[in-house]
């Protein structure tokens, strides 16, 4: 059987049908549609997941690691001495020293007196010479030093040491502030 070709009219009509719908379609008017089959549901078969057991060990995430930036201490010099918590005389030299640090152009000594007062001194190389009798006072100090660079910015600063100074012995005994030259040795500063 040989399918007749679509007249110029049947076309028209096919068009105009068309169009029609589309404009009974946009403005939601329904008409009369022929009655389709409709699909018959397919039982399918999905699997019911299994009831958990409450004795069963529960398992926990691991936390997930963050990146966090802490800051990481610069490892600084250390002191050397006198030792910590050393016991030192009323009159004397003493030398306080510690390590050379890496990109320091001078260090500031920091001493606390026993009255909280803090008392600065500059160095350039890592020792620092004081006769005790430029402290007035006895009890316990505080030493610590900070590295600077060439700009007086603070590379790291020292642990804090500890020293107890001795009160000076009474008058008339061998361990009095006058030398038997004359001179008063609380006048005597650095060397």
């Amino acid at each position: 059987m040989k399918k007749q070709p679509t007249s110029r009219r049947d076309f028209l009509k096919l068009t105009w049908a068309s169009l029609w719908g589309l404009v009974l379609a946009a403005c939601k008017i329904e008409t009369e549609e022929t009655p389709t089959a409709s699909p018959t549901p397919t039982a399918t078969n999905t699997p019911t997941p299994e009831p958990q057991n409450d004795s069963a060990p529960a398992v926990e995430e691991e936390p997930t690691p963050t990146n966090t930036l802490t800051e990481t201490p610069i490892p600084c010099l250390k002191l050397l001495t006198p030792e910590d918590h050393a016991t030192l005389d009323a009159i004397g030299k003493v030398v306080f020293s510690w390590e050379a640090m890496q990109g320091a152009e001078k260090y500031e000594i920091e001493f606390t007196l026993p009255t909280s007062q803090p008392v600065t001194f500059e160095a350039i190389k890592t020792a620092h010479t004081r006769y005790l009798e430029s402290f007035p006072l006895s009890g316990e100090f505080l030493w610590k030093v900070t590295a600077l660079d060439a700009n007086g910015n603070i590379i790291c600063v020292s642990d804090i040491f500890n020293f107890t100074k001795l009160a000076p012995a009474p008058k008339g005994d061998s361990g009095g502030g006058n030398t038997s030259d004359g001179i008063n040795i609380q006048d005597i500063e650095d060397l």
